[in-house]
């Protein structure tokens, strides 16, 4: 048993060749396009990760994150994975592994949710890509500890005549 599912895990390491996505015809397409989004949702960021699915195991995708919400899209073939989780329901971001982790998928984040998920993603150690996650995540997830709300609220009330 733990021979199969080491074999899994090595075989969804970040570190193994990029994914693209492309259609038959060799043409590569904007999968962000098909992501849906409610009106006045406005994108922030993608990066591929690693979703560490407690009932599948590691499946690779690519993350959206909007103003309102984090939504993840499997983009393997054989496990058809959509996760569309809002902002609100975010309780907690936590950072998981260091600079120093060893192992596969053991650098990412951990999130839990107050609908009592949680999700933990694998992400590269390269370029910073979890704090620029984790940064993202807490800034519009926490939005009051950030002044967003402040700014929201200016933004949709109509300005009063001079």
């Amino acid at each position: 048993m733990a021979s199969a599912s080491a074999s899994k895990y090595n075989s969804h390491s970040l570190e193994n060749e990029s994914i693209k996505k492309g259609s038959q015809d060799g043409v590569s397409e904007d999968v962000s396009e098909t992501v849906p989004r409610l009106p006045g949702e406005l994108p922030i960021t993608e990066k591929e990760v690693i979703y560490i699915c407690p009932f599948n195991g590691p499946i690779k995708g690519r993350v959206y994150i909007t103003n309102y919400r984090l939504y993840l899209r499997s983009l393997e073939t054989d496990s058809a994975l959509i996760l569309d989780v809002p902002l609100g329901v975010i309780s907690r971001i936590e950072k998981m592994g260091g600079a120093t982790s060893r192992g596969e998928n053991s650098y990412g984040l951990d999130i839990t949710c107050k609908d009592l998920r949680n999700l933990r993603f694998a992400l590269k150690q390269e370029g910073h890509s979890r704090r620029d996650m984790f940064e993202i995540l807490v800034k519009h997830a926490f939005p009051l500890a950030h002044n967003l709300a402040n700014l929201k609220l200016m933004i949709l009330l109509p300005r009063p005549p001079e």
